[in-house]
């Protein structure tokens, strides 16, 4: 058999399974008789499509009951299968290339998330409007329907729909997130964030937009960002990379400057940079990525300079360093630590 037929005929293989997955997943195919019409159609042998049936049955059945999003969790473990090295991709397409898998997959991925501490439900099954939360734990990699990808930051949820309609592909977030964003110049990308708007074409950027802050900062890392208050049309801003943007509620001040904090993207990647600075500064970044509580004991600490470099350590690790340096002691009192001189 010659290359070209033998890609022909997976090509073929691949179209019949990816329908009869379609058929499981797809809100327009409800019934079973519709169900059984595909089978027959594109499963000639008997036992294969009595198979099939019975999976779909028990998909079915589930996912009435838990009203979980099934395309949603097999685009997350899709997204993690491209993360991984190139051979293990390998590995993993050709276990996933059978439908059967994917959805035992997806029911699968729904458990573990839930049980980290993520939320991922319909909130409207008319309007087709999906709400991710990230609780107590950064969700590094997401999804969206059009491929672009977002992390969130712990206490962050992102509003989305279902499947991006229309000339636009727009979000809402409260809290923080970093955006990959597919590039797409006939259907740009926006962001509702608290009382601002953030529209893309293609590009990477970091949205903080805590409700209690009373402002909405965003840092571009790649591509171009546009930036207004949804108050206010006449005020936007234009970002390119290493610029910040932020608009201040009180009196929707929009305003633009250059990123200084080489650490705005460690909470997702628990890389830190420090260059001669303060104990103080260093605290509130440690305090942002670790989610904890530090305190000096003593105000005149704030003035020494810390020089060093941490990938992803542990907390501990980097509060021993700078006991290290600094010839300090760390307390741990009620699950807050305390710096202060060695006695």
């Amino acid at each position: 058999m010659s290359l070209e037929r033998m890609k022909a005929n997976q090509h073929t293989e691949d179209q019949k399974w990816e329908l009869l997955a379609k058929s499981i997943y797809d809100q327009n195919l409800q019934t079973s008789a519709e169900n059984q019409t595909v089978a027959e159609k594109l499963l000639p042998d008997a036992s294969e499509r009595t198979r099939f049936l019975e999976m779909t049955r028990k998909v079915e059945t589930y996912f009435d009951l838990k009203k979980y999003p099934a395309d949603k969790a097999w685009d997350k473990v899709e997204s993690r299968i491209h993360e991984s090295s190139s051979q293990k991709q390998t590995i993993f397409k050709r276990f996933f290339q059978n439908p059967l898998y994917r959805v035992a997959a997806a029911i699968l991925f729904a458990a573990l998330l839930l049980a980290s501490g993520y939320e991922v439900y319909n909130l409207a099954a008319n309007g087709k409007m999906m709400e991710v939360s990230a609780t107590n734990q950064i969700l590094k990699t997401f999804a969206l329907p059009d491929g672009s990808l977002v992390s969130l930051n712990t206490d962050t949820k992102i509003r989305y729909p279902k499947l991006f309609a229309g000339n636009t592909r727009e979000v809402s977030i409260e809290g923080e997130a970093f955006f990959q964003v597919k590039p797409n110049k006939e259907k740009p990308f926006i962001i509702h964030a608290g009382k601002a708007q953030i529209k893309v074409l293609g590009t990477s950027f970091n949205v903080s937009a805590y409700p209690a802050a009373k402002l909405l900062e965003v840092i571009v890392e790649t591509g171009k960002v546009q930036v207004s208050d949804q108050t206010t049309e006449s005020k936007e801003l234009i970002l390119t990379p290493g610029d910040k943007g932020t608009l201040v509620y009180s009196g929707n001040s929009l305003l633009k400057s250059t990123n200084a904090d080489p650490n705005f993207l460690a909470w997702k990647t628990r890389n830190l940079i420090f260059k001669a600075t303060s104990l103080a500064e260093v605290i509130v970044s440690l305090e942002k990525v670790y989610k904890v509580d530090i305190q000096l004991s003593d105000p005149k600490l704030n003035e020494l300079l810390l020089t060093a470099q941490f990938n992803d350590y542990s907390l501990d690790f980097i509060l021993k360093v700078i006991e290290t340096t600094f010839q300090i002691e760390t307390q741990k009192v009620n699950g807050q630590y305390i710096l202060k001189a060695k006695s």
